[in-house]
C-alpha cells in the first residue's frame, strides 16, 4: 500500500494517533491575543479540568447529539440536578442564543437522562466565548428565556509560569504549548511533537533531504486557526 488508509490502521497507529492528538494540543498567538487554535482544543481543555471549573456541575455528555442538533456539554447542577447547558465559542458568533434555544427545545422534548435532571425546573444556558457580538444581546433579551440565558467571557493570558484560562473572576493552568509568542522558545518545544499515523506514514514516503522542510511546512500549517490534521485516508 503506498499510504495509510483508516482500515489499514494498527493497534498501534491507533495508539499514535491518540499520542499525536495530545502532543499537538496547542494554543497561538494571533491578532494580538492568545486562543486556543481550534474550537475542539478548547472543548478538550474544559472537558480535562470540568470538575475544576465547575465544581458545583456533573457533566453528563459532551458532544450530545439528538435529532440533528448537538450541544457541546449536556450537565447538571449537583445541588438540585437543574440541567444546564453549555456551549463553547473559540471565537465570536452571532448566532449563539437561537442554536442555546434549539438545543433546549431538543432535550425538553425528549426528557433526555431523566433520571439526573430534575426537569421541573428551568433549563439552564451557558454561553462561553471570548467576545460577544451585539446581536447575541439582542436576541436575548427578545428571548422569553432571557432570565436563563447567561454570557460568560474567557481570556487566556500568558504569564512567566505559563498561559492562563481566565472564567469568572479565577484562572486556571493551561498546559498546552504556546506558538508564536514574540520572545518565546516555545516554537523549538512544537517540533518535538507526535506525528499522527498518517503523516508519519506520509513523511516516510519522502526523499529524506526534504524531511525537514516538511517538518517547517507542516509547522506553519498547524500555526494556524481552525486547522486540523488528517489522520487516515478512508
Amino acid at each position: 500500500m503506498p499510504y495509510l488508509k483508516s482500515k489499514h490502521l494498527t493497534t498501534n497507529s491507533k495508539r499514535r494517533n491518540e499520542e499525536s492528538d495530545k502532543a499537538n494540543r496547542k494554543l497561538i498567538y494571533i491578532g494580538g491575543e492568545i486562543r486556543f487554535q481550534s474550537e475542539q482544543y478548547l472543548e478538550d481543555y474544559i472537558e480535562a479540568y470540568f470538575d475544576t471549573i465547575f465544581p458545583e456541575l456533573v457533566l453528563i455528555k459532551r458532544q450530545y447529539s439528538l435529532k440533528m442538533q448537538r450541544c457541546d456539554l449536556l450537565c447538571c447542577r449537583k445541588l438540585d440536578k437543574q440541567a444546564v447547558i453549555i456551549e463553547l465559542k473559540n471565537e465570536e458568533d452571532r448566532g449563539l442564543v437561537s442554536q442555546l434555544l434549539r438545543y433546549r427545545k431538543i432535550i425538553l422534548q425528549n426528557q433526555s437522562f431523566a433520571d439526573v435532571i430534575d426537569y421541573s425546573l428551568p433549563i439552564k444556558l451557558i454561553a462561553i466565548a471570548p467576545t460577544f457580538h451585539e446581536d447575541n444581546y439582542t436576541d436575548k433579551e427578545a428571548s422569553k428565556f432571557e432570565d436563563d440565558i447567561y454570557f460568560w467571557e474567557f481570556h487566556v493570558e500568558y504569564e512567566t509560569t505559563g498561559a492562563k484560562f481566565q472564567l469568572e473572576g479565577k484562572n486556571y493552568d493551561i498546559l498546552y504549548p504556546v506558538f508564536g509568542l514574540p520572545g518565546s522558545l516555545q516554537n523549538e518545544d512544537l517540533q518535538s511533537t507526535v506525528l499522527p499515523a498518517f503523516t508519519h506514514n506520509f513523511k516516510s514516503k519522502l526523499p529524506v533531504d526534504t524531511h525537514q522542510n516538511f517538518r517547517i511546512i507542516r509547522e506553519l500549517f498547524m500555526a494556524q486557526p481552525k486547522i486540523d490534521e488528517v489522520n487516515n485516508i478512508k
